[in-house]
């Protein structure tokens, strides 16, 4: 069952989350432990403690720092979980409250006196480390060693000045002295015990070295080194340098051209070498006082660390007797939990709950008793989805619109008709009032229609509304809803698109008046015209010719009365549309004949085809046909012919297309004029409303009774780039010409 699947999971899930908190707590007791060792395991002071073991210390501090945090959370999230089920009144939570503060306070006590006592020994015993006696002897012992290199390098100053003054009082740098400059040399060498003797000129040309026997080769000045840089200049310099693992003592002093002159002709450079033995014993004694000095400073942090490591221990003891203590209570109060959150997750709608059942005592009993109900819930619930699922259905393929509305004139149900005749989407308006949704042109309508319809019976008005950039026209009927006891549930719109119904009226209403207009008119018209006629005759028999007033009279009269003729034959051929009389026909070819005819006669126009070879024959009434056409076309050449192009060429194109996804054959007439205004595009089909000077109004009314007498539909819509683009569909279905009957 996926009640049960869902219990297992949260199970699972409960168990991974202990398991991680499980391996967290032995991850820091076995951080803790290893503390522990390494603090036991600290080397004592007279083995001079290096610093990679004092940051061991400092870094295993910060851990237990971290790993103190870490505990804290755990006890902490655990405690605060308690607490706020206590304070949300959960079933059992007093007694997991009270049982947890025993195990707490039984595991902190005696780890509060453990920790106290700890501590006092711990300062005691850190602090017989850090005596004055220790820093006294690390202090004398660094004083003495920088006293020796301190004497060296003044002793390497002195000799290099004397030795500077002895050279330029003997002038030993003249280039015939320089044989005696070296026996100076060497023989002040061995009398000071110096290590080197090197003499530089003012060029930084090295001009002799006297070198110990016991001093390695390699450690002389380099001629471009700073310190010979600045002993040219004038200035005495002392320097120690690292060779090796010894150290070497220079002294340099600058040699004038004689002792009252500041000219500097040369330098000398004087070097002691220290043997390995000697700085291994100073670099030993600097070491051991800078770990000792560092390890004062880490005095108080190893004691907070010692102290830590106490206080995680005691944390970890109070976080095993709280877990423990959960563990008991839960293990009595979370089948009741279960069955209270059970109850929640039905009054919030979910039947798949499902509380697995263990042992049979009186809770067992109590479980399996609710795993029945939420089944009987189950079944009732699944009963009302189908139930509804089907209303769904059926209202999607009822062919009106149907729109459910409750006693505050609130949407609650739209099928996809209605959506559909009154450009909603369901969406966006269930839940919202229907005079937020519909057209405020409808509002009006619907109160009153809605306010109607608190009587028992139906009522019914007809609706004009704008749909896609069309005008439709509704029939929309209302009827109450009420339960058994008489007591209101709203109201249910059935929308009705009854636009055809109302086109076909209308034009059935027009040619009645186009008849009546015909008869009226055209009888008085041919004596009319016979009496100008006979007029001028008259008129031209009795004075042998005509005035120009009575030629532009006549003229005028028979002109006019021409004029009305065409109206009337207009009027009559509107009134008297025949019957069809369909036959299979190409509408291809019947598309190419009649482009054919006014291409000829209009050769300023660009008449262009686009014929669609799959177009299957219609059964058609190829005269209403052409006529429709002829009408299309006629209309298509005027707009183009009297439209300023700015140069281009008037363009009118007939097209023919299929499209099987609709069940339908199209036949378009494109033109680039000026366009129909949208605002008109629901009245040109209109008898006598035309939008053309002169125009009698019913071209366009006659294309749309013969496409409705081919059970079409007719509609325009813009040309691209500009222009109009009427297009005629025929569904396939009714007029396709079986091939069968071929």
């Amino acid at each position: 069952m996926p009640t049960r699947t869902a219990d297992l999971a949260y199970r699972r899930a409960e168990t991974k989350r202990r398991r991680r908190e499980l391996i967290a707590v032995g991850v820091a007791a076995a951080v803790l432990v290893a503390f522990v060792l390494a603090q036991t395991q600290l080397p004592p002071l007279s083995q001079h403690t290096s610093l990679v073991s004092n940051l061991a210390v400092i870094s295993l501090f910060n851990l237990s720092f971290l790993l103190l945090g870490l505990l804290l959370f755990l006890v902490g999230r655990n405690l605060v979980k308690v607490i706020f089920e206590r304070r949300r009144g959960l079933i059992g939570s007093r007694f997991q409250v009270r049982l947890v503060a025993g195990f707490i306070a039984v595991a902190l006590v005696p780890s509060a006196f453990l920790l106290y006592v700890s501590g006092v020994f711990l300062d005691a015993d850190i602090a017989g480390w850090f005596k004055p006696e220790y820093q006294h002897v690390l202090d004398d012992s660094l004083e003495i060693a920088k006293t020796y290199y301190l004497n060296s390098a003044n002793n390497a100053s002195h000799f290099a000045r004397g030795l500077a003054e002895q050279i330029s009082s003997r002038h030993l740098l003249a280039p015939e002295q320089r044989g005696n400059l070296k026996d100076f040399a060497e023989k002040r060498q061995q009398e000071y015990n110096l290590g080197t003797i090197e003499v530089f000129s003012a060029d930084r040309k090295l001009l002799l070295i006297a070198l110990s026997p016991r001093t390695p080769t390699g450690i002389g000045v380099a001629p471009d080194a700073p310190m010979l840089h600045d002993t040219l200049k004038g200035q005495v310099m002392t320097r120690t340098d690292r060779l090796g693992n010894s150290d070497v003592i220079r002294g340099s002093a600058p040699i004038y051209a004689s002792a009252e002159s500041d000219n500097v002709i040369g330098a000398v450079v004087v070097d002691y070498y220290l043997p390995r033995s000697v700085v291994a014993r100073a670099a030993g004694i600097s070491k051991s006082a800078e770990d000792y000095s560092q390890l004062r400073i880490l005095h108080q942090p190893i004691l907070n660390s010692y102290i830590i490591t106490l206080v995680l221990i005691g944390l970890v003891v109070v976080l095993l007797a709280s877990w423990f203590g959960l563990y008991l209570a839960r293990g009595i109060t979370v089948p009741i939990k279960r069955l209270l959150q059970g109850t929640q997750a039905i009054a919030g709608g979910n039947l798949n709950y499902s509380i697995p059942q263990h042992g049979d005592d009186e809770i067992g009993r109590l479980i399996g008793s609710f795993n029945q109900m939420t089944a009987d819930l189950r079944a009732s619930a699944a009963e009302l989805e189908h139930r509804r699922r089907y209303t769904e259905t059926l209202l999607g393929n009822v062919s009106g619109g149907v729109v459910g509305l409750d006693p505050e004139g609130i949407i609650t149900t739209i099928n996809p008709c209605a959506e559909r005749l009154l450009g909603l989407e369901a969406g966006k308006v269930i839940g919202r009032h229907y005079r937020n949704v519909f057209q405020a042109s409808l509002v009006h309508t619907l109160d009153d229609t809605l306010a109607a319809a608190t009587r028992p019976a139906e009522s019914r008005a007809t609706i004009k509304t704008e749909v896609g950039g069309g005008e439709a026209e509704l029939m929309m009927t209302t009827s109450p809803l009420s339960d058994e006891s008489g007591e209101p549930l709203g109201s249910v719109l059935f929308f009705e698109d009854v636009s055809q119904i109302a086109k076909v009226e209308r034009m059935e209403a027009w040619r009645e008046v186009a008849r009546r207009i015909a008869h009226e008119i055209k009888n008085p018209l041919t004596p009319i015209q016979l009496s100008a006629e006979r007029m001028r005759r008259q008129l031209v028999d009795k004075s042998g010719s005509s005035s120009p007033l009575v030629e532009e009279c006549t003229r005028t009269i028979i002109g006019e009365v021409e004029a009305l003729k065409r109206l009337v034959n207009e009027f009559s051929a509107f009134a008297r549309m025949p019957h069809l009389t369909p036959a299979p026909g190409d509408l291809n070819q019947l598309a190419n004949d009649t482009v054919a005819g006014f291409r000829a006669a209009h050769p300023g126009v660009e008449f262009g085809l686009g014929l669609a070879p799959d177009l299957p024959q219609l059964m058609i009434d190829r005269e209403a046909m052409k006529r429709a056409l002829v009408n299309l076309l006629d209309n298509a050449v005027s707009a183009t012919t009297t439209y300023n192009h700015n140069g281009d060429k008037p363009q009118v194109e007939v097209r023919t297309a299929v499209r099987a996804d609709k069940g339908l054959a199209t036949l378009e007439v494109c033109d680039n004029g000026p366009g129909i205004d949208p605002r008109l595009r629901t009245r040109i089909f209109e008898p006598y409303f035309s939008s053309k000077k002169g125009g009698t109004g019913l071209g366009l009314a006659i294309v749309s009774a013969i496409v409705t007498d081919h059970h079409g539909f007719v509609r325009v819509t813009d040309n691209k780039p500009r222009g109009s683009r009427f297009i005629l569909e025929f569904p396939i279905r009714n007029l396709q010409f079986a091939k069968a009957a071929g």
